[in-house]
């Protein structure tokens, strides 16, 4: 439904409409150019096999190197999760699924689809894992033990509670080649604000999510977290990013589209 109160179709019966891509631009538009009121969607079959590793690392360059790799390789994975040591730490105190703490960082690589594709992509990604010097490369057995490296990636935001009694979620956006350079660049913004920051984001994406971890009790530190988180998306930009992955852009926000746009 568009601003004058009109409803109108956009899109069609085949993914590739002849014209311009109407539907993309009113989804992409975040609500700003009309209300969605009713979806069509085409039901797709059920994944024939799905296969997760879980790939454990000494150094985050060597993680993100190794998610730059697998993309390079031409791999599509379904997911690919990274979860830093202070992620780990709050996890392991909070919601324990066995993670090692004395990691530097986790990816989760997770590969769907006909049988023998998993299967082959399987063995190149974890042929890139143990060539960027993965410590330890764990193909998960079974459901159960895929459940259990989920359970520890969906539980990440609910367990900072264990390390602090707040936190600050971000949602910046990167090229994925420059995810080792962001990493490092966030580290350098921990230390210059004297803050925590856990990080657990969808790297396949290059969309990350730095949780400042913080006290709101504290006198000041609220305003150091908003100039750390401001930091942040101005790093993002500076790399060829955006100040939003998924979250889009709000009152918090609104602050920095100067940024991207004069």
């Amino acid at each position: 439904m568009l601003d004058d109160g009109r409803v109108v179709w956009l899109g069609g019966e085949v993914p590739d409409t002849p014209g311009y891509d109407l539907c993309g631009v009113f989804v992409g538009s975040e609500g700003t150019m009309g209300i969605v009121t009713k979806v069509v969607v085409k039901l797709t079959p059920s994944r024939e096999s799905v296969r997760t590793l879980l790939a454990v690392f000494d150094q985050m360059d060597d993680a993100t190197e190794t998610v730059v790799a697998i993309t390079g390789a031409g791999i599509i994975p379904a997911a690919l999760e990274i979860m830093d040591r202070t992620t780990i730490e709050a996890i392991e105190r909070g919601a324990p699924v066995g993670l090692p703490q004395n990691a530097e960082a986790v990816l989760i690589v997770e590969i769907e689809g006909l049988k023998e594709h998993t299967e082959r992509a399987l063995e190149i990604a974890r042929s890139i894992c143990q060539r960027n010097h993965a410590r330890e490369v764990k193909l998960a057995a079974n459901e159960a033990e895929r459940q259990l490296i989920w359970k520890g990636r969906k539980g990440a935001f609910g367990a900072m509670g264990a390390l602090a009694p707040n936190y600050y979620v971000q949602d910046g956006v990167v090229p994925r080649s420059r995810l080792p350079e962001m990493m490092r660049r966030i580290a350098l913004i921990s230390k210059q604000y004297n803050l925590r920051i856990a990080n657990v984001f969808h790297a396949g994406d290059g969309n990350l999510h730095p949780n400042i971890l913080f006290d709101m009790r504290s006198p000041g530190e609220l305003e150091r977290v908003i100039e750390a988180g401001a930091a942040t998306l101005r790093a993002c930009v500076e790399l060829g990013g955006s100040i939003t992955g998924e979250h889009g852009v709000g009152l918090e926000k609104k602050a920095y589209i100067g940024l991207l746009f004069n």
